[in-house]
């Protein structure tokens, strides 16, 4: 009698591929979406759901933890223009050689962000004893997939447990007692996952931040069209706006400019540096370019001052004017950065300027004057 030896397999991926078995066949491929069943229990972007009237199959999601394939559908308004993206999930959660389904509906930006998530009424979440989702829960899962750089972005299943740790109770699932998973739980990873929910919690965070966002990025970029692209550019959403601003060329950016001056003026550092370094150093010699920018020194952030100030050679004479008023609130290097230039600029030291200086100079509050006063007797 011939044996048929087996390959030598991942026990845990032998355990998924049976428990799919049993699942059955049609779960290999989950049906059409019927999103009006499962409308989200928490979604950063209402407004945008609101606005639902459609829905297309674009592409497939298979997670690195999930045997299935997930259908993700483009979520579109009346007039046919894109607002979200979304998959009914169905993913085995193993553990301990037990496994149990998860049922959920995730939804994500146009740029691939996690936004929100729905269950299924007739299989809400429960914890690993079958204990169901409390309101907390509900909340606190939400939070960690909101969480792009979650501490179990570059976890794996090995690292989520304290092997010198062992359980504190023992709980029965279907008939069997294995030890807790809270028990053993790295405190770390404890305190941002749902307790007695790590292995839902991880399954989940890696479908939500996984492949899907190169995906959707793809996606995306296959129906970007001009009018989408001013959406994106006049969106109240910064993921968006820097979405926009890394399509735009040179003409669009400078055609643009006036909308590029109003998100810089409240964006995050990231942006705004972005900005600055896309910025045509032949642009800052306008007055109307140059000057919005350099008005919004004082509220930003310490590398966006350094970088405005590393283009003040290139930019409009009146800039001078707007940053020698802000000389008490540069750090020592920007400050010798800003004197370097009237040094070397010396058509730009006004009247007005060096009373300014003067002034700083003479301020016993400003720790960098002798810096002030060390320039003006040099010149």
């Amino acid at each position: 009698m011939n044996t048929m030896i087996l390959p030598n397999m991942n026990f845990h991926l032998l355990l998924r591929l049976a428990f799919v078995a049993v699942l059955g066949l049609g779960f290999l491929y989950i049906q059409p979406s019927k999103l009006a069943k499962n409308p989200p229990l928490y979604i950063a972007m209402n407004p945008e759901y609101q606005r639902i009237a459609s829905e297309q199959l674009v592409f497939e999601l298979q997670g690195s933890d999930s045997l299935l394939k997930h259908p993700v559908y483009l979520l579109s308004d009346a007039a046919k223009q894109p607002l979200l993206y979304a998959a009914d999930i169905i993913t085995p959660v193993c553990i301990d050689g037990l496994c149990k389904p998860m049922y959920l509906t995730l939804y994500w930006s146009l740029v691939g962000d996690y936004v929100g998530y729905g269950v299924f009424q007739d299989n809400l979440l429960t914890k690993f004893d079958h204990e169901p989702f409390e309101t907390k829960d509900y909340t606190k899962f939400h939070e960690l997939l909101l969480n792009k750089h979650s501490i179990l972005e570059r976890k794996n299943m090995a690292d989520l447990f304290d092997q010198n740790v062992q359980a504190t109770e023992k709980i029965t699932f279907q008939g069997k007692e294995v030890d807790a998973v809270s028990g053993a739980t790295k405190t770390e990873i404890k305190e941002s996952v749902v307790e007695g929910a790590l292995y839902s919690c991880f399954t989940a965070w890696h479908l939500a931040h996984g492949e899907v966002k190169e995906k959707i990025v793809q996606h995306l970029l296959g129906l970007y069209t001009p009018a989408l692209a001013l959406a994106f550019l006049h969106s109240p959403y910064e993921d968006y706006q820097f979405f926009a601003l890394k399509q735009l060329d040179a003409t669009a950016f400078a055609q643009n400019l006036p909308r590029i001056q109003e998100i810089f003026a409240t964006a995050s550092p990231l942006t705004r540096i972005y900005i600055l370094k896309k910025l045509p150093k032949e642009s800052w010699k306008t007055e109307q370019v140059a000057l919005p920018f350099f008005q919004t020194f004082t509220s930003t952030d310490i590398n966006t001052r350094t970088l405005l100030l590393n283009n003040l050679k290139y930019s409009h004479e009146k800039v001078t004017e707007i940053l020698v008023n802000e000389v008490e609130k540069m750090s020592k290097n920007q400050l010798t950065v800003f004197l370097g230039h009237l040094a070397e600029n010396k058509n730009r030291l006004s009247k007005s300027v060096r009373a300014r200086l003067e002034a700083a100079a003479k301020n016993t509050g400003f720790a960098e004057r002798y810096v002030v006063e060390g320039f003006l007797k040099g010149e």
